[in-house]
């Protein structure tokens, strides 16, 4: 997963980091990327200014190792300002978004890399830069005739060459922002209109009616129509600028920023990071011996005193911070069935603990316990958006809430968030609104965006469990009271958009509220039902467990009613069933009440 210097590299790729190395190098010789100079036309502060050279080799799944070429562009923070140099990138919203659109609408979907994408915009600034040691005579082998004339030595000995920069390079601060506006331009004069919520995602209603849609990454595209000759058309264009290698797949199926989307099966859009999962547990310091039914127990939210743990040393809490960074951009993707986990742990890496290192290892067990676990979204209606928000009431140590927020438009969660509120609230009710304000701007935003895609969407529905946080959102000023005045703001706001006509607020049972799984961590079969609606999975999905690991509920008795007995029907929308009853005699167990919710399922069924 990592990327190695120059030199590391050809330690352990030996024959193939060079190879990979003279690749890299032989595409900067051929796109002219530069020209040497000769160091004695150069001033005194040229020189001292030039920007290091830097080579990375990094094998790829397929066993080849790629060079990337890069440069050290820290120096130009002096004289640039980040702004200044910014560059825009699709948002992962943006991505699900679309996705589900594409397998709504049976859309043919291309996935593309533009090979050396900065490699093709040409700068509009001087930078010289410098080629040291093993880069220089890498050069040097690729055209002995042009550079050799060239190099000089430094003072420990070392071969040196001086080049001067015509095209971009990866590192410099402003290549990403410079290229975005290349491809963009590219992009408008073959007819495409950029979306106003989203600058990375265009489109063009072709002559045929239908829309054809690109979506980018500073250099990887996605690209969706449902006619397939149009987007071979754009395909030609963009090989046209970017030459015969740019990588192209099609089929359905593709990589895209780190996901494996699939588009195979009608009607759904699968996300799989199976690979990903791989490279974290296989990075992971410690061997995982026990595997974990769910990614959490029931203390998660709970923070040891400093006397009864132990702060984690250095090196450790570097290796919390790492794992608990991947997790989060696994938990914003392709496994939401985690997010509470990592939101907490995210709290914890300025400080983590004993405690904390054991429940990040619990997250770890759970991913190895359902590693190939994929992510179905599937859409009954682009029009309406169904937003589940809910909060949970001072479940952190400092009594701040949870909020927890779910979008679907079918089955599974195309969006979904777990967050810890950032004020104290003194009821459940307060709670619920600040949740509901901490979600306010996603909701809009995704209702926005794909009413400028052209989806047809009218509103967002808000479902909450809440009666007074409702009456509030929906009335304002009419349902406010002294005990809510110091709020207002929140669900007056609210409240104007429901009279905009943009949202609707609908009350819904705990027992239905999808985002329940995103404000507490909940165990066994609650866990396992929500799971099933949030990432469209079976509820008995197969998962090996260690015994010792799993802690069953107490049982019930007899006669008395199962909580949250919904969603039961496989990959199915939330549906509710009454009646279905916990009979845990001596000697039974999870299987007997696994039996009985299959039967109704299958009755829910007929």
């Amino acid at each position: 997963m990592t990327q190695l210097s120059l030199k590391e590299g050809l330690k352990r790729f030996g024959t193939r980091g060079k190879q990979g190395a003279l690749k890299e190098m032989q595409q900067l010789h051929d796109m002219k990327t530069f020209f040497p100079r000769d160091p004695k036309t150069l001033t005194r502060d040229e020189r001292r200014k030039a920007l290091s050279s830097l080579i990375f080799l990094k094998e790829k799944d397929t066993g080849e190792v790629k060079g990337r070429t890069c440069i050290n562009g820290a120096p130009q923070r002096e004289y640039i300002r980040k702004e200044d140099a910014t560059s825009p990138t699709v948002a992962t919203d943006s991505v699900f978004l679309t996705g589900a659109v594409d397998a709504y609408q049976g859309r043919d979907v291309a996935f593309i890399d533009l090979p050396g994408a900065f490699l093709h915009t040409i700068t509009d600034e001087k930078i010289i830069m410098i080629l040291r040691g093993e880069l220089c005579e890498l050069m040097c082998m690729i055209d002995p005739k042009l550079y050799r004339k060239y190099v000089c030595k430094d003072k420990r000995g070392n071969p040196v060459l001086y080049v001067e920069l015509y095209k971009s390079l990866y590192g410099l601060m402003r290549s990403a922002l410079l290229f975005y506006k290349k491809l963009k331009k590219e992009l408008e004069e073959y007819g495409m209109v950029m979306n106003p919520y989203d600058m990375c995602v265009a489109n063009k209603e072709t002559q045929t009616g239908h829309q054809l849609t690109v979506l980018w990454h500073v250099d990887d595209l996605k690209i969706s129509c449902k006619d397939k000759f149009k987007v071979t058309k754009l395909i030609c264009y963009l090989r046209k600028i970017y030459g015969e290698k740019m990588s192209v797949h099609r089929g359905g199926k593709g990589k895209y920023l780190g996901m494996h989307l699939d588009f195979t099966e009608p009607g759904v859009f699968q996300v799989d990071m199976s690979n990903y999962i791989k490279g974290i547990l296989e990075e992971f310091p410690e061997e995982l011996t026990r595997k974990s039914p769910s990614p959490h127990t029931d203390n998660l939210f709970t923070v040891k005193d400093k006397e009864e743990t132990k702060e984690l040393d250095e090196d450790k809490a570097m290796q919390f911070h790492r794992t608990t960074a991947q997790l989060l951009f696994l938990a914003t993707r392709a496994r939401k069935d985690i997010q509470t986990a990592v939101s907490f742990l995210t709290t914890r890496v300025k400080s983590p603990d004993n405690n904390d290192w054991d429940k990040l290892k619990r997250v770890l067990q759970y991913l190895q316990t359902t590693q190939t676990l994929k992510l179905r979204i599937q859409v009954d209606d682009l029009r309406i958006m169904r937003w589940f928000v809910d909060a949970a009431h001072m479940v952190h140590w400092d009594c701040k809430g949870q909020t927890g927020a779910t979008m679907t438009m079918g089955k599974g969660a195309i969006l979904s968030y777990s967050w810890k509120q950032k004020l104290n609230t003194k009821s459940s009710t307060e709670t619920e609104l600040v949740g509901v304000d901490d979600a306010i701007s996603n909701i809009l935003w995704s209702l926005y965006f794909l009413q400028e895609q052209g989806c047809g969407t009218t509103h967002a529905i808000i479902y909450q469990d809440n009666k007074s946080a409702i009456l509030l959102e929906s009335n304002g000023k009419m349902s406010s009271g002294k005990r809510t005045k110091h709020i207002k703001a929140k669900y007056f706001f609210v409240a104007d958009k429901v009279a905009d006509g943009d949202l609707e607020i609908k009350y819904v049972p705990t027992e239905k509220m999808w985002a329940d799984m995103n404000t507490k961590p909940k165990q066994g079969l609650p866990f396992r039902i929500d799971r099933s609606q949030m990432m469209n999975c079976d509820v008995d999905l197969d998962v090996k467990h260690d015994n010792r690991d799993m802690q069953a509920e107490p049982p019930c008795p007899t006669g008395e009613q199962n909580p949250k007995v919904m969603g039961l029907t496989s990959r199915g929308s939330a549906q509710e069933c009454v009646g279905i009853t916990r009979q845990l005699g001596s000697g039974s167990g999870w299987s007997r009440v696994t039996s009985s919710l299959r039967n109704a399922s299958k009755r829910l069924l007929v």
